[in-house]
């Protein structure tokens, strides 16, 4: 036996033994992981892989395949691809076809159905399963007979072996300087006071495609953070009627605002300048129509011009913010307005984005002014103010009409907007001072494009829904929040709440556009009734029933609006309510302490959407009170109107759409595949329109001092030259009254029963000295002597000069009798106020 045979061995050599082969396995595992943790892996990673009979699909597992999952797809009988094969049967039925042949395909190859790849119809994922060990020739060989068996199988239209891929996350750092400090975009100071946006910006959702246009007092384009993005197709000057918007220098140096306005939308990212705007991927034009005199129809070309390039129109202006003004848009404003949001943008609408005003620092004791409403407030959307704290800053109005506020800079402890400046006079480029309802605006305006961008085709009604459902609320001590009976919350400081930039785009993603606009219109209510002195108020009702919105269809309210015609000593005094029949209050006007206008209102609308998806039907009330003095005589309410705007949906439509909505905040539909479809769009031509700008009244007034000077001239020549006008008549004694009578009344009977009217050569026609003189033989007075004719021969001689020289038809000779019956007029004339003594000599 040999000696080893009969030893033991010891423990501590059993030890090292087992210690030895334990890191050699350790060592040897790493390579068989992946593939041993195949089944069971890939679930534990989060892949929704399963059987092609499943229900999930494939989603992106082959990133833990590497070199042992190969995708295919398949087609149908004949090589025909699933799109074909749609038209000949059902497309339950085609799946449960390509299912079967997906499991066929992989048995064939000895792979196994992973599924199907997301949404992609006839797309499978087929994965190698091992069952021992893979040397690298076994792997070769593997891929070498699945390769085999997809070259001889007939379906397989189009395959790829599946590699690992390196990606790495897109991380929002942006090298603009400026970018820390717009804390409007991304606060990190105050978490949640902000627009939201940098989420959207992750998924690639930044404007594109859209373009937006700001009207204001230029846009310096040549700007390094506007250059890139400028739309020239889309821009214009009207003030000087040229297509270059660029600003011009003043001496106050203040045309840098519609630059500001610019960069806060569009201003380009990490370009290593300035800022970054919301939709720094959009296209910007600019409108240049501030710089100047301003009309209404200039008003009314900005609110159309190229309406098929630009999509939203930004507009940080409006009339003086001084307490006491009652303005806006005039007819021809109104009008253009009406016609973008009909024609622009190929029928779906020109979106307007109007600030709402800075008025609230002209009010001493009451923080509110009268914003203009009524049409114009429909048509647009008109976003207030807030500061980084969410509090209504000293400059910013309250509105029933406000749809949501979003940020801008407060007093001189809160930070201002950094956006993109003019570098023209003392500008540098850059600011971080741009505040006021003006810096409020184009962010909304922004933050629009991104909802343009997920889905084009909504349109300016839609935008104005989501904006109503999708604000936020939020808690502000010196806000009061009312919920109407849709179970919106509104108030008025700011509206429906924050724009939210996830939240609109995310809705927007879903939307489908609203039921046609339904309005109604009441009687105008010539009422005529006093309104009392400070104590006590006017009301005025007026019920709106069914049978009255059976024509247009109207189901639910958007805006209600109320125009008025008040006599008022002082307007400044009125306090105006309006009731919706829920009795949802709106405080439509406020008492102004600086309005001493006397004048009151004339047939001024004003407008709330506070009631925005109640129902139609029911009593609104008018609440009119005198706060001011005593002492002055009373107001009338002379006669009112209402007017409705809604839909037909029903309120349980709208509960639907509101959870559609918050189903879709969580951002599924925006990070997978979904989309709606969208219309086409119609082809409107753009209609040619002009401004009457500075210079075109420049010339009209030029022309009208010519006309003016050009017409004095011939009146001044003609007075000067008439006395030297005379009449050479033989034997008419110079011109005698007489026989220009007789000549006018020649005139007349030169016509008979059935000629054609035709002038005769004057009798006593009078000359101009100097000139030929036709004269007249009938006028005979003196004539014997001076010519040294009979009254025939100079008759017989006229006559024939009648005929040859004038080459005018004599007239023919009246009867006696009709002579007798119808005295000449002329002859009448002729023979009144003549001497008696000279009445035989006259030829007549």
């Amino acid at each position: 036996m040999p000696p080893w045979q009969g030893k033991k061995p010891s423990w501590r050599g059993e030890a090292m033994e087992a210690l030895t082969r334990l890191f050699l396995c350790l060592w040897l595992m790493p390579p068989w992981i992946p593939l041993l943790l195949l089944p069971s892996g890939l679930a534990a990673q989060g892949a929704k892989l399963q059987p092609a009979q499943g229900t999930e699909p494939a989603g992106g597992a082959a990133h833990c395949l590497g070199r042992l999952a190969w995708a295919v797809h398949l087609t149908g009988p004949g090589g025909l691809p699933p799109s074909e094969l749609e038209q000949q049967q059902e497309e339950e039925e085609e799946e449960a076809r390509l299912d079967r042949q997906a499991d066929q395909l992989a048995q064939e190859a000895g792979l196994v159905n992973l599924g199907r790849i997301g949404e992609l119809r006839g797309h499978y994922l087929l994965g190698y399963r091992p069952d021992s060990a893979i040397t690298d020739v076994g792997l070769e060989a593997i891929q070498q007979s699945v390769e085999a068996a997809f070259a001889k199988h007939e379906g397989v239209r189009w395959h790829a072996q599946q590699r690992l891929l390196k990606r790495s996350k897109r991380a929002l750092q942006f090298n603009d300087p400026k970018f820390p400090q717009q804390w409007h975009l991304n606060n990190r100071k105050s978490p949640g006071m902000d627009i939201n946006v940098t989420g959207i910006w992750e998924r690639n959702v930044t404007g594109q495609g859209v373009t937006v246009v700001v009207v204001d007092d230029g846009v310096e384009h040549t700007v390094k953070d506007i250059q890139p993005n400028y739309s020239p197709e889309g821009s214009y000057d009207l003030n000087s009627n040229d297509p270059d918007p660029m600003p011009h220098p003043d001496e106050e140096n203040g045309n840098h605002h519609g630059t500001r306005c610019a960069g806060e939308i569009a201003a380009v990212s990490n370009n290593s300048f300035c800022a970054v705007g919301v939709a720094y991927g959009s296209r910007i034009a600019g409108i240049r129509v501030l710089d100047g005199p301003l009309t209404d129809s200039m008003e009314a070309v900005a609110f159309n011009k190229h309406y098929q390039i630009n999509d939203i129109y930004s507009c940080s202006w409006g009339p003086d913010d001084d307490g006491k003004t009652v303005d806006g848009p005039h007819q021809l404003g109104k009008a253009a307005l009406q016609h973008g949001v009909i024609a622009g943008r190929r029928g779906f609408g020109s979106i307007f984005v109007v600030a709402s005003g800075n008025g609230g620092r002209a009010c001493s004791w009451v923080p509110r002014v009268w914003k203009p409403t009524g049409l114009p407030c429909l048509l647009t959307s008109s976003p207030g103010a807030v500061d980084e704290a969410g509090s209504m800053p000293f400059y910013a109005e309250e509105c029933a009409s406000m749809l949501a506020v979003t940020f801008s800079g407060g007093d001189k402890m809160m930070r201002s907007i950094a956006t993109t400046d003019w570098d023209l006079q003392r500008g540098t480029g850059c600011t971080d001072g741009h505040t006021g309802t003006s810096a409020a605006a184009p962010l909304a305006a922004g933050m629009i494009a991104l909802m343009l961008q997920a889905r084009p085709c909504l349109t300016w009604r839609d935008v104005q829904h989501i904006i109503a459902f999708t604000a936020t609320q939020y808690e502000d001590h010196r806000a009061t929040w009312d919920t109407n009976q849709a179970g919106l919350s509104h108030s008025h400081q700011h509206g429906f709440g924050l724009l939210n930039a996830w939240r609109l785009v995310n809705a927007a993603k879903v939307w489908e556009s609203v039921p046609y606009l339904a309005s109604y219109v009441s009687p105008l209510l010539k009422d005529s009734k006093v309104i009392p002195l400070t104590s006590g108020h006017l009301e005025v009702t007026w019920n709106v029933t069914e049978a009255d919105l059976a024509v247009s269809g109207m189901r639910t309210l958007e805006h209600v609006a109320v125009t008025v015609t008040i006599a008022h000593p002082r307007r400044g005094n009125l306090d105006l309510r309006l009731f919706c029949p829920s009795d949802m209050n709106s405080l439509v006007g406020t008492a102004r302490s600086m309005d001493s206008d006397p004048s009151g209102f004339l047939d001024w609308t004003f407008s709330t959407v506070r009631c925005w998806g109640e129902e139609a039907k029911g009593t609104y009330r008018l609440q009119i009170r005198d706060v001011g003095d005593e002492t002055l005589r009373a107001g009338v309410l002379k006669q009112w109107q209402l007017t409705l705007y809604g839909s037909s949906w029903t309120p349980k439509e709208i509960k639907e759409r509101q959870r559609l909505l918050e189903e879709a905040m969580s951002g599924q539909y925006l990070d997978g595949n979904f989309s709606l479809p969208c219309p086409p769009g119609l082809h409107i031509p753009e209609q040619e329109a002009y401004a009457i700008t500075t210079n075109t009244l420049k010339t009209l007034m030029l022309l009208g001092c010519f006309a003016i000077l050009w017409t004095f001239y011939y009146l001044l020549e003609v007075f000067l030259t008439r006395p030297h006008r005379a009449y050479s008549l033989p034997g008419c004694g110079g011109g005698s009254r007489a026989c220009r009578w007789y000549a006018h009344g020649r005139r007349a009977l030169s016509l008979e029963d059935g000629a054609e009217e035709e002038e005769t050569a004057p009798l006593c026609g009078g000359t101009e000295v100097g000139s030929e003189a036709e004269t007249s033989p009938l006028c005979l007075a003196g004539a014997e002597e001076d010519e040294g004719k009979t009254a025939v021969e100079a008759v017989a001689a006229a006559e024939e000069e009648e005929r040859t020289h004038v080459s005018l038809r004599a007239p023919q000779a009246l009867p006696r009798e009709r002579l007798a019956e119808s005295p000449e007029p002329g002859a009448v004339y002729l023979t009144q106020g003549l001497p008696a003594a000279g009445r035989e000599r006259q030829g007549c």
